[in-house]
Protein backbone atom coordinates (compact mmCIF):
# COMPACT_ATOMS: atom_id res chain seq x y z
CA UNK A 1 0.00 0.00 0.00
CA UNK A 2 2.93 2.32 0.62
CA UNK A 3 3.97 1.82 -3.00
CA UNK A 4 0.61 3.21 -4.13
CA UNK A 5 1.02 6.33 -1.99
CA UNK A 6 4.56 6.87 -3.19
CA UNK A 7 3.41 6.46 -6.77
CA UNK A 8 0.63 8.98 -6.11
CA UNK A 9 3.21 11.41 -4.75
CA UNK A 10 5.21 11.22 -7.97
CA UNK A 11 3.47 12.80 -10.92
CA UNK A 12 5.57 12.71 -14.06
CA UNK A 13 5.80 15.61 -16.49
CA UNK A 14 3.64 13.94 -19.14
CA UNK A 15 0.93 13.33 -16.52
CA UNK A 16 1.15 16.95 -15.38
CA UNK A 17 0.45 18.14 -18.90
CA UNK A 18 -2.88 16.31 -18.82
CA UNK A 19 -3.80 18.04 -15.58
CA UNK A 20 -2.80 21.45 -16.97
CA UNK A 21 -5.45 21.15 -19.64
CA UNK A 22 -8.17 20.99 -17.00
CA UNK A 23 -6.61 23.36 -14.42
CA UNK A 24 -5.81 26.85 -15.70
CA UNK A 25 -2.85 28.09 -13.68
CA UNK A 26 -0.24 26.45 -11.54
CA UNK A 27 -2.07 27.09 -8.27
CA UNK A 28 -5.20 25.30 -9.45
CA UNK A 29 -3.13 22.46 -10.84
CA UNK A 30 -1.38 22.09 -7.49
CA UNK A 31 -4.76 22.07 -5.77
CA UNK A 32 -5.99 19.25 -8.03
CA UNK A 33 -2.86 17.19 -7.52
CA UNK A 34 -3.09 17.67 -3.76
CA UNK A 35 -6.75 16.59 -3.81
CA UNK A 36 -5.82 13.51 -5.82
CA UNK A 37 -3.02 12.64 -3.39
CA UNK A 38 -5.35 13.05 -0.39
CA UNK A 39 -7.95 10.80 -2.05
CA UNK A 40 -5.32 8.08 -2.45
CA UNK A 41 -4.34 8.58 1.19
CA UNK A 42 -7.92 7.87 2.32
CA UNK A 43 -7.54 4.27 1.15
CA UNK A 44 -4.37 3.73 3.16
CA UNK A 45 -4.03 2.51 6.69
CA UNK A 46 -2.80 5.19 9.13
CA UNK A 47 0.45 3.31 9.75
CA UNK A 48 1.15 3.21 6.00
CA UNK A 49 1.01 7.01 5.81
CA UNK A 50 3.96 7.19 8.20
CA UNK A 51 5.95 4.38 6.62
CA UNK A 52 9.15 5.38 4.82
CA UNK A 53 10.60 4.27 1.53
CA UNK A 54 14.16 3.06 0.98
CA UNK A 55 15.40 6.66 1.01
CA UNK A 56 13.77 7.32 4.40
CA UNK A 57 10.96 9.56 3.13
CA UNK A 58 7.22 9.30 3.71
CA UNK A 59 4.71 9.72 0.86
CA UNK A 60 3.96 13.26 2.06
CA UNK A 61 7.62 14.19 1.94
CA UNK A 62 7.97 12.76 -1.57
CA UNK A 63 4.89 14.70 -2.71
CA UNK A 64 6.20 17.97 -1.27
CA UNK A 65 9.65 17.49 -2.81
CA UNK A 66 8.28 16.52 -6.24
CA UNK A 67 5.96 19.50 -6.33
CA UNK A 68 8.37 22.20 -5.11
CA UNK A 69 8.60 23.82 -8.55
CA UNK A 70 4.83 23.74 -8.98
CA UNK A 71 4.42 25.44 -5.59
CA UNK A 72 6.71 28.27 -6.72
CA UNK A 73 4.84 28.60 -10.02
CA UNK A 74 1.53 28.63 -8.16
CA UNK A 75 2.72 31.36 -5.83
CA UNK A 76 3.78 33.54 -8.75
CA UNK A 77 0.51 32.84 -10.60
CA UNK A 78 -1.57 33.78 -7.54
CA UNK A 79 0.38 36.99 -6.99
CA UNK A 80 0.04 38.01 -10.63
CA UNK A 81 -3.70 37.38 -10.65
CA UNK A 82 -4.24 39.14 -7.32
CA UNK A 83 -2.20 42.11 -8.52
CA UNK A 84 -4.28 42.47 -11.68
CA UNK A 85 -7.58 42.07 -9.89
CA UNK A 86 -6.59 44.48 -7.12
CA UNK A 87 -5.76 47.12 -9.74
CA UNK A 88 -9.21 46.77 -11.28
CA UNK A 89 -10.90 46.83 -7.85
CA UNK A 90 -8.99 50.00 -6.96
CA UNK A 91 -10.11 51.67 -10.19
CA UNK A 92 -13.72 50.72 -9.49
CA UNK A 93 -13.46 51.99 -5.91
CA UNK A 94 -12.05 55.32 -7.10
CA UNK A 95 -14.85 55.82 -9.64
CA UNK A 96 -17.55 54.81 -7.17
CA UNK A 97 -16.12 57.07 -4.48
CA UNK A 98 -16.05 59.97 -6.94
CA UNK A 99 -19.68 59.25 -7.85
CA UNK A 100 -20.63 59.20 -4.17
CA UNK A 101 -19.14 62.59 -3.33
CA UNK A 102 -20.35 64.35 -6.49
CA UNK A 103 -24.09 64.06 -6.16
CA UNK A 104 -26.00 63.96 -9.47
CA UNK A 105 -27.97 67.14 -9.99
CA UNK A 106 -26.04 69.07 -7.33
CA UNK A 107 -27.19 70.35 -3.95
CA UNK A 108 -29.94 72.74 -2.98
CA UNK A 109 -28.45 76.09 -1.95
CA UNK A 110 -31.02 76.65 0.82
CA UNK A 111 -30.64 73.48 2.92
CA UNK A 112 -27.63 71.68 1.33
CA UNK A 113 -29.60 68.53 0.49
CA UNK A 114 -29.31 66.92 -2.95
CA UNK A 115 -31.85 68.21 -5.42
CA UNK A 116 -32.95 64.73 -6.48
CA UNK A 117 -33.15 63.35 -2.93
CA UNK A 118 -36.96 63.22 -3.05
CA UNK A 119 -36.99 60.92 -6.09
CA UNK A 120 -36.87 57.12 -5.83
CA UNK A 121 -34.12 56.87 -8.45
CA UNK A 122 -31.78 58.85 -6.20
CA UNK A 123 -32.32 56.38 -3.36
CA UNK A 124 -31.59 53.47 -5.68
CA UNK A 125 -28.46 55.28 -6.89
CA UNK A 126 -27.25 55.92 -3.33
CA UNK A 127 -27.83 52.33 -2.20
CA UNK A 128 -26.21 50.79 -5.29
CA UNK A 129 -23.26 53.19 -5.04
CA UNK A 130 -22.71 52.32 -1.37
CA UNK A 131 -22.99 48.60 -2.13
CA UNK A 132 -20.50 48.89 -4.99
CA UNK A 133 -18.06 50.83 -2.80
CA UNK A 134 -18.35 48.20 -0.06
CA UNK A 135 -17.76 45.34 -2.52
CA UNK A 136 -14.77 46.97 -4.20
CA UNK A 137 -13.11 47.82 -0.88
CA UNK A 138 -13.75 44.27 0.32
CA UNK A 139 -12.15 42.96 -2.87
CA UNK A 140 -9.10 45.17 -2.35
CA UNK A 141 -8.70 43.82 1.19
CA UNK A 142 -9.08 40.24 -0.02
CA UNK A 143 -6.49 40.68 -2.77
CA UNK A 144 -4.12 42.38 -0.34
CA UNK A 145 -4.43 39.39 1.95
CA UNK A 146 -3.57 37.10 -0.98
CA UNK A 147 -0.53 39.21 -1.84
CA UNK A 148 0.76 39.29 1.73
CA UNK A 149 0.02 35.67 2.67
CA UNK A 150 2.65 32.99 3.12
CA UNK A 151 2.69 30.48 0.32
CA UNK A 152 3.80 27.32 2.03
CA UNK A 153 3.28 23.69 1.28
CA UNK A 154 0.64 21.84 3.24
CA UNK A 155 2.64 20.74 6.27
CA UNK A 156 0.08 18.09 7.15
CA UNK A 157 1.75 16.03 4.41
CA UNK A 158 5.09 16.09 6.17
CA UNK A 159 5.66 13.88 9.14
CA UNK A 160 8.10 14.14 11.96
CA UNK A 161 10.59 11.45 12.65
Amino acid sequence: MVCIALHAARVEDHQRLNLRATAPGAALQMQRELQWFKEVEKFMLPRDKQQKNTEGRTPGMVFTENHAELIKEGEQWMKDKANSCMFVAALIAAVVFAAAITVPGGNNQDNGLPIFSIQNAFGIFAISDALCLFCSVSSIIMFLSILTSRYAADFSLRTTQ
